[in-house]
Order: C-alpha cells, then sequence, then structure tokens
C-alpha cells in the first residue's frame, strides 16, 4: 500500500522545496490519503526494509516478544514490565471467530516498547487508546479475511513467495535483513505475515474500488469551482555555484574561500563556458550534480540575499558573487515565468487521478464499514473509557491549571525530578498596559508576516 521513498538532498538556500502549486496540491492530498488508509487498515512497519539508524525515534516493527516480557529500556532507565489486560481467552471474535489473544499481547507489547524506546512517557491513557486501537485493527484485518473468502479471493502461493522474496531483497542482503529483524526485536515468521495479510487486504480492495469511475464533465466542474488552486505564480529558473563557508570561519579561511569562488565565476563567465559544467566542477552542495539546477522558484522561497540577485538578473546572465549565510554563490538566471491560470486541458489528467483516488478510497471505506455493521462482534479486551474520559477532561482546563506530565529528563536528582512532574503553570504576573506605539510603515499585513528565514545547511 505505501511505498519507502528516499529523501532527496535539497538546496541549503532554499526555504522551502519549489513545487508548483498543482503537483503540490496533489501530492498532499495523496500523502493524507495514504496517511489516512494506513491508519484505518494498520498497515505494518514491516513495509519499510530501511530502518533508521537513530532507534530512538524510530517506530519497530510488530515483533513476536512473548506475553508478559520486559521492554527494552531506553539508555540511562530502568526495565520496565509491560503490563498486559488480564484474562487468557480472545481479544474478540468476529462472526464466531476467535481473534487470539497472542496476536493481540505482541502488537500490544511492541507498541509499549516502541515508545519507551523513543522515552515517551506511556501514560494510562495512551495504553487504554491502544488497546482499543489495536484490537479495532485485528478485528478489521479478520473481516477482511472473512470477506476475501466470501468473494473467492485468494492469493496463489506461488505469487505470494515470489513478492515476498521480492521484498525482501529491499533490505539490501539476508544479512541486513536478519539485522532488521534483530534491531526490532521482531521475528522473520511475524513480518511475514503482516506482509501476506496486507498482499490480501490489497486484492479485497482492489475488488470493491477497480469498479469506481468518475461521471462525465465531473473533473472539469472540480476545475471550475477550484479555479484559484491551479494560479501558477511568478517564478523563475536558476543554476547556481555554492562555495560553502562554515559560519564560524576565520576572516583568513573566508577569503581563501571567496578566491575559489572568484575562480569559479572566472570559469562560468569564460567565452563558450558550459555553467552546468562549471557547477559541478566547483560546486558545494547537493545541486552540483545536476549542474547546479535550483529548478523554477517563486518569491520568498530563497534567503533574502540569494533572491534579490537572482530576480535581478537577466535571463542568460550571470550574477557577481553573491554571499549568504551559507557561503558564495555565483548565480545564472536561466527563465522567467509570468504568473498564470493553468488552462484545464494542461491540469485535466491530474485532477482525474485525484477525484478518481478519492472515489475509490471512499468505496473502499464505506465497503468496510458496511461488512463490519453486517458482522456479529465481540469484544473481549476494551480500553478503559473512564480514564480515557479523564485525560480528555484535563486537557479541556486552561492551561493556568493544568499539570505537566511530561518525563523530566534523566539524570536528574530524583527529588527535582518529582517536583518537575507536578509542576503546575502559572500565569505570568499582571503589569499595568502600556500604550502601544506602532511605526508609521507598520500595517496588519506587515505585522502578521514573519520575515523570510532559511534553515541551517
Amino acid at each position: 500500500m505505501t511505498e519507502c521513498q528516499e529523501i532527496q538532498p535539497r538546496s541549503p538556500i532554499a526555504r522551502d522545496e519549489h513545487r508548483p502549486v498543482t503537483s503540490r496540491t496533489f501530492r498532499e492530498a495523496a500523502r493524507r490519503r495514504s496517511l489516512t488508509l494506513s491508519i484505518m487498515f494498520g498497515l505494518a512497519l514491516s513495509a519499510c526494509p530501511s530502518a533508521p539508524k537513530d532507534e530512538a525515534s524510530a517506530p519497530r516493527a510488530e515483533n513476536n516478544t512473548a506475553a508478559g516480557a520486559k521492554a527494552d529500556a531506553p539508555q540511562g532507565t530502568a526495565k520496565q514490565h509491560v503490563e498486559l489486560p488480564e484474562g487468557n481467552g480472545p481479544v474478540a471474535t468476529v462472526n464466531g471467530v476467535a481473534i487470539p489473544r497472542d496476536l493481540f499481547n505482541r502488537e500490544y507489547t511492541q507498541t509499549i516498547e516502541r515508545y519507551e524506546r523513543a522515552r515517551h512517557e506511556v501514560k494510562p491513557a495512551l495504553r487504554e487508546r491502544l488497546k482499543d486501537n489495536i484490537v479495532r485493527r485485528l478485528v478489521d484485518t479478520a473481516i477482511i479475511e472473512q470477506r476475501a473468502a466470501t468473494m473467492g479471493i485468494t492469493i496463489d502461493p506461488a505469487e505470494q513467495a515470489a513478492k515476498w522474496l521480492e521484498h525482501k531483497k529491499r533490505y539490501g542482503s539476508e544479512d541486513a535483513f536478519k539485522a532488521f529483524l534483530e534491531r526490532a526485536g521482531t521475528s522473520e515468521d511475524d513480518v511475514r505475515r503482516q506482509f501476506e495479510a496486507n498482499l490480501l487486504r490489497e486484492k479485497v480492495f482492489a475488488h470493491v474500488s477497480d469498479e469506481v469511475t468518475l461521471k462525465d464533465g465531473e473533473a472539469k466542474t472540480y476545475y471550475e469551482t477550484n479555479k484559484a488552486r491551479y494560479v501558477k505564480p511568478e517564478q523563475i529558473r536558476a543554476s547556481h555555484i555554492l562555495i560553502r563557508v562554515d559560519a564560524n570561519a576565520t576572516p583568513e579561511v573566508k577569503l581563501e574561500r571567496r578566491k575559489i569562488a572568484e575562480k569559479a565565476l572566472r570559469a562560468a563567465k569564460a567565452k563558450g563556458a558550459d555553467f552546468a559544467a562549471v557547477a559541478k566542477e566547483y560546486g558545494e552542495d547537493p545541486t552540483r550534480d545536476k549542474g547546479g539546477d535550483l529548478g523554477y522558484f517563486a518569491r520568498g522561497r530563497m534567503v533574502k540575499a540569494f533572491e534579490d540577485a537572482a530576480w535581478a538578473l537577466a535571463i542568460g546572465k550571470i550574477s557577481p558573487i553573491v554571499e549568504t549565510q551559507f557561503g558564495f554563490h555565483i548565480i545564472k538566471k536561466v527563465a522567467h515565468e509570468k504568473e498564470r491560470t493553468l488552462p484545464f486541458a494542461e491540469v485535466r489528467e491530474q485532477i482525474e487521478r485525484s477525484l478518481l483516488a478519492r472515489a475509490r478510497n471512499q468505496a473502499i471505506r464505506d465497503a468496510l464499514g458496511k461488512w463490519k455493521d453486517e458482522a456479529k462482534i465481540e469484544y473481549f479486551v476494551k480500553g478503559d473509557a473512564s480514564i480515557i474520559a479523564a485525560e480528555r477532561a484535563e486537557m479541556t482546563q486552561p492551561a493556568s491549571t493544568r499539570k505537566i506530565q511530561a518525563t523530566p529528563p534523566t539524570g536528574l536528582d530524583p527529588a527535582l525530578r518529582e517536583k518537575l512532574k507536578t509542576m503546575r503553570i502559572n500565569p505570568p504576573p499582571k503589569k499595568d498596559p502600556a500604550p502601544k506605539q506602532e511605526s508609521p510603515s507598520a500595517s496588519p499585513a506587515s505585522s502578521a508576516t514573519p520575515s523570510p528565514s532559511a534553515p541551517k545547511p
């Protein structure tokens, strides 16, 4: 259902990655739909083969920790026992088919461990919500499996085996896969079980949604209603050569770096020079591999000094050396596009894809809801509604009277830790209001707009 996407490096001078209006709209919508379905249908983390090196911030795949096992504790803290709900029977039944407790225990234990590894305090209300969420996901999986049987949908064992091998190859090697299992505290059987459940889920959902189509004129109607979304702002395209200078560089080092920038500028302005080739030779940021190409960007996307220089250039011209907090830049303006409204013919395919994906996702949600309404479901493990309600009530209290429940940093004196855990937020003392002096040039628009800033490289 979801793919692991490589994060591409971007230029350090960019305030934000450039995305045309229409492309950004559809990509963001697709991400929202993917996230919604992932939450609804409990897609396993095991679908993503690469695990971050920092396990403290990485959710781990489903594991096979035995019921009652102790979670791996974060460094500097004592191991904590994962307390499981009482009982030995199924956690739920779907049309008389039991959902084994060990499936719930493994996922619940693994989730608690994940929070503890990330050094998050697992409050009682969170534990109760997790119980509800995990049981609901297991129930959804059981319903989908039963519907697949009713529809006659199966996965050929040969196809299943081939797809599993293809999935494992994403890890790079067998040793890398085993290292992932060890790092995640899970087993190959658990990962494969979830993988096969996802394959079946995809087939069932495809059966439900494949016949969904758009009505005639639906895309055109959407375009006319939302035409403002398809206004493409004025933008330019530029390339650059960056000679990095550390923020703490000495004047001597800075002078040496500027000499390199001057050498690159002479090479770029030489008769018959290829700017892209010069950028590949001298550039010191990720865009060097693309000949310094930054693509199109609108105003406000780059740091001010860079933006002013780039927009002031004529097309095809090269700037003198421009200094920013990242170093010395040599900029070439490649193209300039005026603001325009994209015609329907240009965005029709994007709109149709987006509307069709939305309609198919809705069909899947409707089908799953209908199946759940028709099924006889009995729940034997539930979160404590009173604990969850108490937390909600506390969160609605004014901030000035709400207790801070965050876990204080490790390594503090025990008495201080307890004091921090129960500390209340007190409102600041009232002061006599002073007359507000406004600058003659100030305006609501300017005061509400933050000044452009750039992230550190």
